[in-house]
């Protein structure tokens, strides 16, 4: 377990934050303080290896005695985290990946991790890992303008699966993760029992499957730069240039990394613990990690990939600085994903842009009313996009396809829980109220069930301000007199379609905040 020498306060401090990764080979701790800048400064960086991937990708379930060595290196980053840098559990994360995730047990080691450390490990979906992985690489796309020029994939080779995001002059398009990665490999080729000449063939077999399908989502006829992350890359970056990839990108050509996968797929594990310092499980995933990062920067047709020191902890620890709000790179990319998805359903985008427009007012004008809390605004501003996804399906319905549709469809970022959210928002901007009678909403919580109620009687009211489709109610204000809700409406002297169509849709809204809706002309 290794630890940078850099001074640790004795005090709790507000902007140091901490996250644990429990991955498939190894748990890792980050501890880093948040500058003003969103810079980080690491106050250390741990990592101790624990092969929970051999058992989860091999055997299906965790052994008893892999969650108990486990369970004692969290214990050691509990008393680092909570007692040395005194931080508030409220500033920790921890998040375990695919290794945890497809384990038969999880719910067990998860429950041995709550009792022994108080850790609660948090749902990790593939949406929250792509958003993470971003803003992890995030400073270094915004300091290499060519980056944002043309096509960029990033990709990571994890112990149990790869992550990639492709993203085209800055935007992204494309995010998916795939059950590739280094120990899993590793794991099925041993379960063959192959001879050594054989194991790089089967290797290279399953690692190109993946790469097809990559390959199907970049344009190939543009010019596409590779940014690989992970510690294997990194020390490969290192051992080839000479250069660290601690500070920046690393520039790195293909063929030579070539000659040194080539060297590095046929030692022994005991060789690559000796001359690269690695832990067993590290070494056992070096080979195959090396391979996989090869053959898609050949599937790409790269002649040289950029390593960066980037990683989902990162991310994380910058996402938990922002506070409740998303920070605007990240609102952007999402916002971008739901403009996608509405395209290809082919939706009335200017008029979704008007009611996305007016429910980011009313949510900010109403605050002190609806108390909702302000990251709640985003989905609510997804669901105002996304509303009307189900036309493309049927008119008769056409909220509940659009329900159907926002749920299984995948937004950037937007984890399970939120995109239920968005979802039921959505389903709520016509017909009828929320009530016991819909199965989906009965089986949320209390605190769930107000949230989407007080967000779909907003959609609605902002359905009911753009009724011509015309986008011409623009700027309104909202004032509050004893039960009634005022929407002052500038510059228009007949609001007769409005004020119809506000009578119907502000019925939600009464049932939730018991305030009546009204339409005021205002003229200057």
């Amino acid at each position: 377990m290794n630890a940078d020498n850099l001074p640790q306060p004795t005090t709790e401090s507000p902007n140091v934050y901490g996250v644990i990764d429990i991955g498939a080979t190894s748990v890792r701790m980050l501890i880093a303080e948040v500058r003003a800048n969103s810079a980080l400064r690491v106050l250390e960086n741990l990592s101790q290896a624990v092969n929970l991937g051999r058992d989860s990708f091999l055997e299906g379930s965790l052994r008893t005695r892999t969650i108990e060595d486990c369970v004692d290196v969290l214990k050691i980053y509990q008393h680092k985290l909570c007692t040395e840098y005194q931080i508030p559990l409220e500033r920790i994360r921890v998040v375990a990946t695919s290794a945890v995730r497809e384990a038969a047990n999880r719910q067990t080691f998860q429950d041995r991790v709550f009792i022994a450390t108080g850790f609660d490990i948090e749902p990790f979906d593939e949406a929250v890992l792509h958003r993470v992985t971003y803003l992890g690489a995030l400073p270094f796309l915004q300091s290499s303008p060519a980056l944002n020029e043309q096509q960029t994939v990033i990709c990571e080779i994890g112990g149990g699966s790869t992550e990639l995001l492709v993203l085209d002059h800055g935007l992204i398009k494309f995010t998916r993760t795939y059950r590739l990665g280094s120990l899993r490999l590793q794991k099925i080729i041993e379960s063959y029992h192959l001879p050594l000449a054989e194991v790089r063939y089967l290797m290279e077999t399953q690692i190109n499957q993946t790469v097809k399908e990559i390959r199907g989502a970049v344009d190939m006829n543009q010019p596409v730069t590779l940014l690989v992350m992970g510690g294997d890359m990194r020390l490969a970056a290192k051992k080839l240039t000479g250069e660290d990839p601690s500070e920046k990108l690393v520039s790195v050509h293909v063929d030579a990394l070539n000659k040194f996968t080539d060297a590095v797929v046929i030692e022994t594990t005991d060789h690559l613990v000796r001359d690269f310092s690695l832990s067993i499980p590290e070494a056992e995933s070096f080979g195959p990690a090396l391979l996989a990062n090869l053959l898609i920067a050949k599937g790409l047709k790269i002649e040289t990939l950029q390593v960066a020191n980037a990683n989902i902890r990162d991310g994380l620890i910058k996402e938990m600085a922002a506070g409740t709000r998303w920070s605007q790179a990240v609102t952007r990319q999402i916002l971008q994903s739901a403009f996608l998805l509405g395209r290809k359903f082919q939706i009335d985008e200017t008029h979704a842009r008007h009611v996305g427009a007016l429910v980011k007012s009313l949510f900010e004008q109403l605050s002190a009313l609806h108390q909702i809390k302000p990251r709640y605004e985003l989905l609510l501003g997804l669901a105002a996009i996304l509303h009307e996804v189900g036309l493309y399906i049927g008119y008769r319905g056409f909220h509940k396809h659009s329900e159907y549709v926002i749920r299984n469809a995948g937004l950037f970022g937007i984890g399970r829980d939120d995109i239920d959210v968005v979802a039921q928002v959505a389903r709520y901007h016509r017909r009828a109220s929320p009530g016991p009678t819909h199965a989906a909403f009965a089986q949320l919580g209390r605190k769930d069930r107000v949230i989407i109620s007080k967000l779909a009687s907003i959609l609605r009211l902002a359905k009911a301000l753009d009724a011509t489709r015309s986008q011409r109610v623009k700027n309104i204000k909202c004032t509050v007199t004893g039960k009634q809700v005022n929407i002052h409406v500038t510059g228009l002297v007949d609001l007769t379609i409005e004020e119809l169509e506000l009578r119907e849709k502000s019925q939600l809204f009464r049932e939730v905040f018991g305030f009546n809706v009204q339409l005021l002309k205002s003229i200057n």
